[in-house]
């Protein structure tokens, strides 16, 4: 056991607010990067400081903007980012506007240990009315979070939870890299879909289909539905373009549900309706568990048994950039509502469509890459368990860190199965 004290953030930093931001004409492209409350998001994912606004000298005096230093801790303090939880370090200097929270860890914290404690104790537990979220820098001030007695349990308790979060990191840009590999494969197979630079046969939709389908989308509860009851498929199913069958919403008691809308494996869905930037987003099905139905804003294609098409070739064609604006371009609604693509307008895109063959060896293709991705999403979920219970131990010091030695490092290239084998000394 590690002995942990309840410590206000007051303690372990000096906690602050950034300036507000300059004109939009006053920003450069040289100088120090301002980071903005909607810059958290880009940088957590990777985005380089580098590539955001950059300040001048010149300007940052005449704002009377501060510099915070490499390691200083940021997190939004108002607006609905506040919400978000998203915690970041600076990796250099910046400038940060006053929306954000700035907490600049001193001898008594280590930075690393400080951002996974707020990861892990959020500090959006602090607004006090969700209506119009804002955390005051007092109540940050008061804040407490769980401390180790001696700072090198701090340290260690980040290595550890780091070497995880290294991991987790690593298989989502494996993912992303085998979605990149997909797009390459497609555009070197078939060129641009709207350009069709390669001459294929432009066909009609309407000339592929039997016809489209949809659902029902009566008021549901706001719970998941368990895999023993029925569920509606919610938007979010289909809208990052691959299915994702836990969202959903539990069917209410007393609605028989249609068994003619239940979604099955081989489905190829479509989001008729959302935003400008989400509408005609597409999802095939590769596997589901029973008893999800679909809803009014969801499509489904249902194809002539003589079409000359493979569903997963028409998946990556409606999910390529070039075709998707082209189908977003068909959406209409009033002036304040969300567009819409009807059935009738969506019949009337000409798709470029080769040869089956090609369209067979081309999904080949994609059925192994996603099943690759399969096993390292399963792998995400198993990291992203032990990380959770890893932490819920560190925080309440039920963790023995005796052997972890202090000052080591990550290795990019260790295994799984070095990593498993680590973890069993805290079993």
């Amino acid at each position: 056991m590690i002995p942990m004290k309840q410590t206000p953030l007051s303690q372990l930093a000096t906690v602050s607010a950034g300036q507000a931001a300059p004109k939009d004409d006053e920003f450069s492209d040289h100088g120090i990067p301002f980071v903005r409350a909607g810059s958290l998001d880009g940088l957590l994912s990777g985005k380089s400081e580098s590539e955001l606004e950059l300040v001048r000298d010149e300007t940052a005096k005449l704002r009377k903007l501060k510099t915070y230093p490499k390691g200083t801790i940021l997190f939004a303090k108002s607006g609905m980012s506040a919400t978000k939880d998203r915690i970041y370090v600076l990796q250099n200097p910046a400038y940060v506007v006053s929306h954000l929270a700035t907490l600049i860890p001193n001898g008594n914290a280590h930075a690393d240990y400080l951002r996974l404690a707020l990861k892990r104790f959020p500090p959006s537990v602090l607004i006090k009315d969700p209506a119009y979220p804002a955390i005051s820098l007092g109540d940050i001030q008061s804040y407490e979070i769980p401390m180790p007695e001696q700072r090198d349990d701090q340290i260690r308790i980040a290595h550890l939870l780091g070497k995880v979060e290294g991991l987790i990191a690593q298989r989502k840009q494996h993912l992303q890299q085998l979605d990149e590999l997909l797009k390459s494969v497609f555009l070197e197979m078939f060129g641009d879909p709207v350009r069709n630079e390669k001459e294929w046969t432009l066909i009609p939709l309407s000339k592929l289909l039997l016809g489209i389908e949809s659902g029902n989308s009566p008021v549901c509860e706001a719970r998941k539905a368990s895999v023993d009851e029925w569920g509606v498929l919610k938007l979010g199913a289909v809208t990052k373009c691959y299915f994702q069958e836990i969202e959903n919403k539990v069917l209410p008691a007393g609605i028989e549900p249609q068994i003619r809308h239940e979604v099955k494996e081989g489905d190829l869905l479509f989001g008729r309706k959302n935003t400008y930037e989400l509408v005609g987003a597409c999802a095939y099905v590769f596997r589901t568990r029973q008893k999800l139905l679909m809803p009014d804003l969801i499509f489904r294609f249902v194809f002539r048994d003589d079409a000359e098409i493979n569903p997963i070739f028409i998946w990556k064609l409606l999910t390529a950039e070039s075709q998707r604006k082209k189908i977003q371009l068909l959406a209409a609604g009033a002036a304040g509502s969300m567009p819409n693509i009807s059935k009738t307008n969506l019949k009337q895109a000409v798709l470029p469509i080769p040869p089956i063959a090609l369209q067979n060896k081309f999904t080949t293709i994609v059925e192994k890459v996603e099943s690759l991705k399969s096993r390292y999403q399963q792998s995400i979920t198993d990291l992203e368990a032990l990380y959770g219970a890893l932490s819920q131990q560190a925080f309440k010091g039920e963790l023995n860190l005796s052997r972890i030695p202090l000052n080591s490092k990550l290795e990019n290239h260790e295994t799984d199965k070095k990593h498993k084998n680590q973890m069993n000394i805290f079993a």
